[in-house]
């Protein structure tokens, strides 16, 4: 399931102005710590560089400034570059400890030379993290925090959801929580079509996407598949039946032979089924027909049809007077 990707909201007019005014106080608070630290870390570096000493304060702050810069300019477009970052620090920490050299080890004075480059690392961090938040969010890859009641309510279930959301860049959490529910109800169908030993009956894919959250679409479709009741099996409507033949006008007895079998014996009138009066049918027509042809005539089973040809061909018995 892909997620959605949010779309940054533009600022509004009042964010414009504020901004635009964060950053005149900014400035005025660059050029403030530049002034305020020239002089200290001239006379610091004096001894080194005699009357290039100037070089150092002027070299460091503009160095600060470009590295800070570039470092916004490269998270604004989605291409942090940390090292830049670390060596505005650096040169950042630098200037700190050559103001408070300047100071000979008094606190307050410490204290003062490194409260306004502290102030400034702070105000390039704040832009920095607005700058980073907008370009992540535009590019999809700024992952939500999940709130601090639900790790206090279910820390273990939360623990796993939050894993899935870094492993798979799952970045909205409203859309890890709807697919964590679907992912517990493809659990709970498993659970009543197989049992408790469900993993081990389900199929193979089907479990390994449930369990590490992934393809879910794909898998609540197997899921649903697999846990469809079956429909029932519908009887077949038995085949029609051959309608009987008419059977031929009642002939005289002829007198037989010696040699001949004795006549069959009819069936009682009223008792004879209808499978009894088409097989007189038939054996009035063929009288030589075999019991298997009777019953493949018939629709029936060899059996039936042998045990009905040997009652219909029985001689009917003679009474003696």
């Amino acid at each position: 399931m892909d997620e959605p990707r949010a779309a940054a909201v533009p600022l509004t007019r009042a964010q414009r102005v504020l901004a635009g005014v964060g950053g005149l106080f900014f400035a005025g608070l660059a050029g403030l710590g530049g002034y305020g630290s020239f002089a200290s870390v001239r006379d610091v570096a004096e001894p080194w560089f005699g009357g290039q000493a100037w070089i150092v304060p002027a070299g460091v702050d503009l160095g600060i400034l470009a590295l800070v810069s570039v470092a916004l300019l490269l998270e604004w477009l989605a291409m942090p570059m940390p090292a830049l970052r670390w060596m505005a620090f650096a040169f950042t920490a630098a200037t700190v400890w050559l103001n408070v050299s300047a100071a000979h080890g008094d606190v307050t004075g410490m204290v003062m030379h490194a409260a306004m480059p502290v102030l400034f690392i702070t105000f390039i961090e704040a832009v920095r993290h607005a700058i980073r938040r907008r370009a992540g969010i535009a590019a999809g890859i700024v992952r939500e925090g999940i709130p601090l009641a639900r790790w206090l309510l279910a820390p273990f279930s939360t623990f796993r959801l939050w894993r899935r959301m870094v492993l798979w860049q799952i970045t909205s959490y409203p859309h890890a929580l709807t697919a964590e529910q679907r992912r517990r109800h493809a659990l709970a169908l498993l659970d009543a079509h197989y049992g408790r030993k469900w993993k081990s009956r389900a199929p193979a894919d089907v479990v390994w996407m449930l369990r590490d959250g992934v393809m879910l679409d794909q898998a609540l479709v197997r899921v649903t598949e697999l846990t469809a009741p079956q429909p029932e099996p519908v009887d077949e409507a038995p085949p029609a039946k051959e309608p009987a033949p008419k059977e031929p006008a009642p002939r005289k007895p002829a007198a037989r032979a010696p040699s001949e079998k004795p006549p069959r014996r009819p069936a009682p009138r009223g008792v004879a089924t209808d499978n009894e009066a088409r097989a007189l049918a038939i054996l009035d027509a063929e009288p030589g027909i075999t019991g298997a042809e009777l019953a493949r005539r018939l629709d029936i089973s060899s059996r039936q049809g042998q045990r009905l040809l040997s009652r219909l061909t029985k001689p009917a018995p003679t009474h003696t007077s």
